[in-house]
């Protein structure tokens, strides 16, 4: 019996026009993606707070408000002070944005000292000076705020956004940007994916992680898609630039 070593035949260089796959992983595995939807939102999924205010300060109207005349009221001007407040700070920062840290600083600044005159109780002392001022809302005032907005919230949010929307594949991007036109399609190679810039408060805070995402393709005369408020958008980022390196490989 022989006891020579035996030698592997080194496989084959690969052909000068083939190309990289990267990350091939064994069919119906947990960590095949084979594409990823990426939804955009209108500026109505930053007004969460506004429903949810109105909803808590309803409660606490009714538990502690006087119910003289039967209507029921709160004793002081706090909860009346902490909504207009809320309403005035989310209208702003959802259509307005401020990039930096200087939207965070001044908004937190600004809720916190809210909060804490309404908890001292300050605010009638201090809209009183001003004039003599009451901003006082029924518990049932709050709810014609906060149902309607809440209910007009979860169809614009799960519904009507989700009918614009861009899907990443490997080697192609699909898009709809208006809701009811057709699926258009174009290569990915010499695409150019960007998260913009970050409004602090607008997407960490009132976004709970979102970001606006920006696609420039490398052919001639195709548009630039831009797609505002997308959720987790950094999560999705890692996904789209793997997808985009890989492209679809067929075994005869």
């Amino acid at each position: 019996m022989s006891t020579e070593p035996q030698t592997s035949t080194p496989p084959p260089p690969a052909p000068p026009t083939s190309v990289a796959v990267y990350n091939v992983v064994r069919p119906g595995t947990k960590e095949e993606v084979d594409h990823i939807v990426v939804y955009g939102h209108s500026s109505l999924l930053y007004w969460w707070p506004v429903w949810l205010v109105s909803f808590v300060l309803a409660g606490v109207t009714y538990a502690e408000g006087d119910r003289s005349g039967g209507v029921t009221v709160s004793n002081t001007n706090g909860p009346g002070a902490v909504f207009v407040i809320t309403l005035l700070a989310v209208a702003v920062s959802s259509t307005v944005i401020f990039r930096g840290m200087v939207s965070v600083v001044a908004t937190v600044s600004v809720i916190a000292v809210t909060v804490a005159f309404a908890w001292f109780g300050w605010w009638g002392d201090i809209l009183g000076f001003l004039g003599g001022l009451e901003i006082r809302i029924n518990a049932a005032g709050y709810l014609c705020v906060g149902v309607p907005l809440f209910l007009a919230w979860l169809a614009v949010v799960g519904l009507y956004d989700r009918q614009h929307y861009v899907i990443f594949g490997r080697g192609q991007i699909r898009y709809v940007l208006e809701v009811g036109d057709s699926e258009v399609v174009m290569p990915a190679e010499g695409a150019i994916v960007e998260k913009k810039r970050s409004d602090a408060f607008r997407h960490w805070v009132l976004g709970l992680g979102a970001g606006d995402l920006v696609i420039r393709s490398g052919g001639h005369n195709t548009p630039t898609i831009e797609l505002k408020n997308v959720l987790h958008i950094r999560r999705k980022m890692a996904v789209i630039d793997k997808l985009l390196r890989e492209k679809a490989v067929t075994v005869d």
